[in-house]
Formats: structure tokens, C-alpha cells, sequence
């Protein structure tokens, strides 16, 4: 297989580098280069292609990348603390739900193995030191891919360090001027998960899903997305959850419309709210696949639109953090400032490993646990701890340089979106739901693929250009 993806890949792009582009062929063409780009950095591609306008890693630099990914994923299936053995997900729930500091700690340095996969002793010679100089090289030749994701949402240029900062700000404004230990910070925030996490049995996962999607008025899509979230003997590992769709949107030789089939992947070994919200996550996923009407050529978003296309999924996602939810579902609710601390005490570790990408990346002789250190102190009010590399537990870190952004403009879109649905159709989220909600949403922002500017998408949804405004309005809320 990698033998014939190669010689394809090698003979498409001269083809791709040949060819004289037309002005209405541009957006095609954007769409081709952005999933090349992508299917350029797996495993399918050994060794360096010279495509005009793409060009891959060094072959050891590439095996490098697969290896460490692999072996974050083998790692993060196998957490041991004491005599149990939970995957990485579980351990990171049980330090939001774990009342005794010393087990926080023990749970905490359980998860050392998985850091050393990827920075191994931290010095100049760890995995992902050496992957950072390759990528850091690859953006001063090709340009930030966080810069493109955050001007592709409509932000200013050279405004998203700087916006994402003041986010930071506003959060530990939130939090107060005390410190915390890395291994207390997710109880701190998690007062929500342990009011209500045990509600959420592992059977009640895919219940409380389907029941929310119907609810929403995504009837007629459910039936049609696969779920794949249960661990089982002999499955492969899944280091990160993720979504696709298996074919694209068509019109059947009936003359009917038939949507994409998407397929869900995770790894859910119980349940809880961390568990729930990933869940809606990927549904919101799989929503929007089912809900693109583009052409093919067109279908899958940009790379560079990654911010709108998480904050699609987390539309569905932070519907766990809202009392009516919570209410509907689980039969009780938390009060307005837990809600928010459970909402955003993930989200601004996103921000903070988009940070620390953005300087890593400007400045790749630093060490990552120095600047890790420098921003959770600051940002999340964490004790300083630079022998410690727990940033090292995203693996997007290691096989997307610069994804991680999109988590943290996911945020902005997502506040952004949700209050201008409240505008204008009011909360779905109550006993009846809303049966129109899909429908709306579809329609004003899921059906468009590639075939629209992201940036168009929102301000036309918005009315307006995108700002940090709502996401600081509900911080603001939080911190009284």
C-alpha cells in the first residue's frame, strides 16, 4: 500500500506542479494542496516529495514522527497507578475527581511514561525536540499554520498571540491569585465532574448521545453514523478521538440527496463527563460531514479552517457544561461557576499548548518545559515545575504541529456561535430541545465544506467579524 500511494502521490504532484491554474480552479486547488499537506505528514510517505509546493520530511525525521506517535499511543493506552491500569483519558478524569491530594499525585506521576515517550529526558536529543526543529523549519519556509488558521476564522494578522494572551488573563482573573500543584489543577476545575460524573455510567454514553442528537432534530442522520468507542481484544489503538466520513454527500441515482456516512472513533473504558463531552464532541463532528453539500472536490474543509470545523463539534460538546443539560439528563445541575470552571479548565490548557507552539516554534532552542512552565504559572496559576515535562500529553503535539491552535480558536467560535443562536432561535437546550436546531445550523454554517471562505461563513452567520468578546463576557461571569 505505501508502495502504490507513493509512486501515485509522486506522479500526481508533477502532474499538480504542471498544471496552469485558472482563476476559477483556485479554490479546488486550495482544497487539494490542503489535503495533501495533511496526508503528506502520515505514515504513508516515506521519504521527501518534491511537488512544486510540497514538500515532506526527511526520511528519519518522518519515521521518527510515526514511531513517537505510536509509541504516545501504546503508552497512553497503559497508565499504572498502583494496581490498576487505566488509559490516558481515565487518568486525567480521575485527577478532576480524586479527593485525596496523594493519589492526585500518584495518578499525576503515573503518566510520566507517556511524557517520556515524547520528550524523552528533555534534552536537545528527545523525540520532540528533534521533530520541533524539522517543523519549526517548515514554518519559516511555508508560514505559521497558526497564523493561517486564525486569519483563515477572520481574526487581524499578528493578532492571535496577543488575543489568545488576554484569554489567559481574563482566566486567572477567574481562578484568583493563589497557586495550585500540575496534579491539583484539573480537581480545582472540576468541582462539576464530581457533582455529577457518576451519573454518567459508560452505559449511559451512547444513550444520553443519541438521546441529545434527536433531540437537536438529527433524526434521519444518526442511523447513518457508525460509532466505534468501545475497547475490545485485539483493537488497534486509538491514541486520539477522532472522526471521518467514509464517503462523501451525493445525489443517488434516485435524484435524492444522500449525505456523507461518518464513522466515530475513541476509546471510552467508563464513563463521566470528560468522557460525555468528547462523545458530543465527535457527534458534532459526524454532523457536520453529514451535513456538507459541496462536490466532492470541495468537500472536506481546509486545514487552515481547523477553528471552525472543532468549533462545529464543540457546539454539541459544551452542551454538557449548561445546567438545562445537565438538568434533562443527569436529574440535577451545578451552579453557573462550576459550569464554567469545568467548561474552561480544558480549554485554557489549549490555549496554553497553542502557546506554547507559537514559541517553540519562533524560538525552537528553548526548552518547551521552560516556556510550559512560564505560561500554566502565569495563565493557570500552577506551581512552577521545569523538571517536569507534563506538557507532554496531547498527541497532536507530536503528528500535527500547530493543530493544537485550533482548539483554542475553537473556543472563541464556539462562544461566538452559541450566543448568536441564542439571539436569534433562543435556548435548545430545555425539556422539548429543538428540533429545528440542526436544520438552522446546518444551513448557516455545516453545508459549505471548502467551497466557502471560513471567514465569510462566520461573518455572514455572525453578522459581524469575529472577536474574543463573548468568550471574555462568559469568563467574565465566572469571575463575578
Amino acid at each position: 500500500m505505501e508502495r502504490a500511494y507513493r509512486e501515485h502521490r509522486i506522479a500526481f504532484g508533477a502532474r499538480l506542479a504542471a498544471h496552469d491554474v485558472a482563476p476559477t480552479e483556485r479554490r479546488l486547488l486550495d482544497s487539494i494542496a490542503s489535503a495533501l499537506s495533511w496526508m503528506d505528514e502520515t505514515e504513508l510517505v516515506d521519504g521527501v516529495l518534491e511537488t512544486g509546493t510540497v514538500a515532506a520530511e526527511e526520511p528519519d525525521i518522518a519515521a521518527l514522527r510515526r514511531r513517537t506517535f505510536q509509541r504516545f499511543g501504546e503508552a497512553g493506552e497503559a497508565v499504572h497507578v498502583g494496581s490498576q491500569v487505566m488509559d490516558r483519558l481515565s487518568a486525567q478524569i480521575r485527577l478532576a475527581t480524586e479527593p485525596d491530594p496523594a493519589r492526585r499525585r500518584a495518578v499525576f506521576d503515573a503518566m510520566e511514561p507517556i511524557w517520556r515517550t515524547v520528550d524523552g529526558d528533555g534534552g536537545p536529543s528527545s523525540p520532540y525536540r528533534r521533530l520541533l526543529q524539522s517543523s519549526a523549519a517548515r514554518w519559516a519556509r511555508n508560514g505559521s499554520p497558526v497564523e493561517a488558521a486564525a486569519t483563515a476564522l477572520g481574526l487581524a494578522p499578528g493578532s492571535i498571540e496577543r488575543t489568545l494572551r488576554e484569554v489567559l488573563a481574563a482566566w486567572r482573573a477567574v481562578l484568583g491569585p493563589d497557586l495550585v500543584e500540575p496534579w491539583d489543577y484539573r480537581f480545582a476545575t472540576g468541582a462539576l465532574d464530581r457533582r455529577l460524573g457518576g451519573r454518567v455510567s459508560h452505559e449511559r454514553l451512547r444513550i444520553i448521545n443519541d438521546e441529545h442528537l434527536r433531540s437537536l432534530g438529527a433524526d434521519q442522520v444518526l442511523p447513518g453514523i457508525t460509532y466505534d468507542v468501545d475497547p475490545r481484544p485485539g483493537r488497534p489503538t486509538i491514541p486520539t478521538a477522532f472522526t471521518i466520513a467514509r464517503d462523501f454527500g451525493r445525489v443517488g441515482d434516485d435524484g435524492v440527496w444522500r449525505p456523507a456516512t461518518p464513522w466515530v472513533f475513541a476509546t471510552y473504558a467508563e464513563g463521566g463527563l470528560g468522557n460525555l463531552e468528547e462523545l458530543l464532541h465527535e457527534s458534532g463532528h459526524a454532523l457536520h460531514y453529514a451535513a456538507i453539500r459541496a462536490r466532492p472536490a470541495l468537500f472536506e474543509p481546509l486545514v487552515a479552517d481547523g477553528g471552525l470545523v472543532e468549533a462545529m463539534a464543540d457546539l454539541l460538546g459544551w452542551d454538557v457544561y449548561e445546567p438545562a443539560f445537565q438538568a434533562r439528563y443527569l436529574g440535577d445541575a451545578a451552579d453557573a461557576r462550576e459550569c464554567r470552571l469545568g467548561r474552561y479548565g480544558g480549554v485554557m490548557l489549549d490555549v496554553c499548548w497553542a502557546l506554547l507552539e507559537v514559541e517553540l516554534h519562533r524560538d525552537p532552542e528553548r526548552s518547551p518545559n521552560d516556556v510550559w512552565t512560564e505560561l500554566t504559572e502565569t495563565g493557570l496559576g500552577i506551581v512552577p515545575h521545569p523538571e517536569l515535562s507534563w506538557w507532554a500529553t496531547r498527541g497532536q503535539l507530536i503528528d500535527g504541529p500547530g493543530y493544537m491552535a485550533n482548539y483554542a480558536l475553537s473556543a472563541l467560535v464556539t462562544s461566538a456561535i452559541r450566543a448568536r443562536i441564542r439571539d436569534v432561535r433562543g435556548d435548545w437546550l430545555g425539556s422539548g430541545g429543538d428540533p429545528g436546531w440542526y436544520e438552522f445550523v446546518a444551513d448557516g454554517l455545516l453545508r459549505f465544506g471548502a467551497s466557502r471562505p471560513a471567514a465569510d461563513v462566520l461573518r455572514s452567520f455572525l453578522g459581524g467579524r469575529l472577536t474574543a468578546t463573548p468568550l471574555l463576557d462568559d469568563l467574565a461571569v465566572a469571575a463575578g
